[in-house]
């Protein structure tokens, strides 16, 4: 197990899109530490292959020097809390359900596809 790390801040990223362009592969890449429903996890998410439900993991990075205060340790880190939202238009809810507790987020388009119903949706909601 890796040493305790000294988080001085955690951010909370959505990962959004449409189904397939690469969200969950995207966390997967990222993260460090993947809690237990994470990278569609679920049987029926494996089964349909497709996300589900939210998925949690996270990665730190050490904190640059520039943003260093007085108190904070030479080990200090930030945390990114990775939020794997569904990308089918059905499951829009859930995605909705998802943004409340997010700082900010990264939305994958494919752009081979064209403007898809769920990109639209979330775009006009932030």
């Amino acid at each position: 197990m890796a040493a305790a790390q000294n988080i001085v801040s955690n951010f909370n990223v959505g990962v959004l899109g449409h189904v397939d362009s690469g969200k969950t592969s995207l966390a997967k890449a990222l993260s460090t530490v993947a809690s237990t429903a994470c990278f569609d996890k679920n049987p029926q998410s494996r089964e349909r292959g497709i996300t589900l439900d939210l998925g949690f993991s996270s990665f730190c990075v050490a904190l640059p020097s520039h943003l260093r205060s007085d108190g904070d340790a030479a080990d200090a880190h930030v945390q990114f809390t990775l939020v794997d939202c569904p990308g089918h238009a059905s499951l829009i809810r859930t995605v909705i359900g998802g943004h409340y507790f997010t700082d900010f987020a990264i939305l994958g388009c494919v752009l081979a596809n064209g403007t898809l119903g769920i990109v639209t949706v979330m775009v006009s909601r932030v």
